[in-house]
């Protein structure tokens, strides 16, 4: 198991990495958590400022994608 993280403990995970057309990879990944995290829950923790803010900085570190070439 892996603890820590903005999500909490990870129980497993699963991923595959893929190669774009212009030779950029990326990750598919799939994530069990190890508690019963339901979207009630969320909604609660995101009212707490630090949580918010951790989780934005997590979203904002992983998440990455490049839309200049959909610019007019």
């Amino acid at each position: 198991m892996i603890v820590g993280g903005v999500l909490g403990p990870v129980k497993a995970y699963f991923g595959t990495v893929e190669n774009q057309g212009r030779g950029s990879l990326h990750l598919h990944l799939l994530i069990w958590l190890d508690h019963d995290f339901k979207p009630s829950d969320l909604k609660e923790k995101i009212q707490n400022v630090d949580f918010r803010e951790k989780l934005k900085e997590y979203l904002e570190d992983i998440i990455k994608e490049d839309l200049d070439k959909f610019k007019g």
